[in-house]
């Protein structure tokens, strides 16, 4: 790690002289750690970092953001000082909506991301299949909640963990459903690759497939296997994709 990265992102590879970086983006509710094995699987050529917005983990005390500008600005602010090197944005499910306005703003500074990688979200001008539940009273929230398999049951069970972690799951919720795609003149000019599971039942292939209006470079798409969540159930085999992708930006071996 050549930079601070500040406690907006949290190393998870760090690399002296890294062939490039890789910009991490977690999903509604979730934090760094997310990406916490990562580590055991990414080439050794490159530089890590997850995204740690406030109100979660080693955030907890700060006050939870539920505004998309205010949340790419600062995020923005963390990564800048890191584009020193060709980088790669990577996003899953709502982290996949803040990768993409975040490299919209990079873009628009001057910085151009090597890569955009979309994974489990519609393109943004799609509408999302999931009820919007964020603007529920308490009780209807957390009933909502249990559709998703994104919050352990145990914690759901578990008043008083609920209750400190609540804020925070609320805002991210809010952050998604209140979205909506500003266009702009110009579309990124980096290329996506957008990723989806087979068995995700929130997310329609074309849809996904979408996300190739919004790029003026190369697109790809490709499906593992797995429900919404399958980063978390084939972690080893997304990394070696992610690997293999990433190498052929620079020129780096994988084994």
């Amino acid at each position: 790690m050549t930079k601070k990265a500040g406690n907006w992102l949290v190393p998870l590879l760090q690399n002296k002289n890294p062939a490039l970086r890789l910009f991490c983006f977690p999903y509604a509710g979730g934090g760094a750690s997310v990406f916490r094995n990562w580590k055991k699987f990414l080439s050794k050529d490159f530089e890590a970092y997850a995204l740690q917005a406030p109100g979660r983990e080693t955030r907890f005390s700060e006050m939870p953001i539920s505004d998309m500008n205010a949340l790419v600005k600062q995020t923005v602010d963390a990564i800048r000082p890191l584009t020193d090197r060709p980088f790669v944005l990577f996003g899953h499910s709502l982290g996949s909506t803040i990768a993409f306005e975040t490299a919209r703003r990079l873009q628009a500074e001057g910085f151009n991301p090597t890569l955009l990688i979309v994974s489990g979200r519609q393109c943004p001008e799609a509408p999302s299949k999931r009820a919007p539940i964020g603007h529920l009273p308490e009780n209807e929230f957390l009933k909502g909640l249990e559709g998703y398999n994104g919050t352990p049951a145990e914690v759901l069970q578990n008043k008083d963990l609920i209750e400190l972690l609540l804020p925070m799951i609320r805002a991210d919720f809010q952050l998604s459903e209140n979205y909506r795609y500003q266009a702009e003149a110009d579309p990124l000019n980096c290329p996506i690759l957008a990723l989806g599971s087979k068995q995700d039942i929130w997310l329609d292939p074309a849809y996904l497939e979408g996300w190739t209006a919004f790029t003026s470079g190369k697109f790809e798409s490709k499906w593992f296997e797995g429900d919404h969540f399958y980063l978390n159930q084939y972690t080893a085999e997304l990394v070696a994709e992610i690997n293999l992708k990433l190498s052929s930006y620079t020129g780096t071996k994988q084994p």
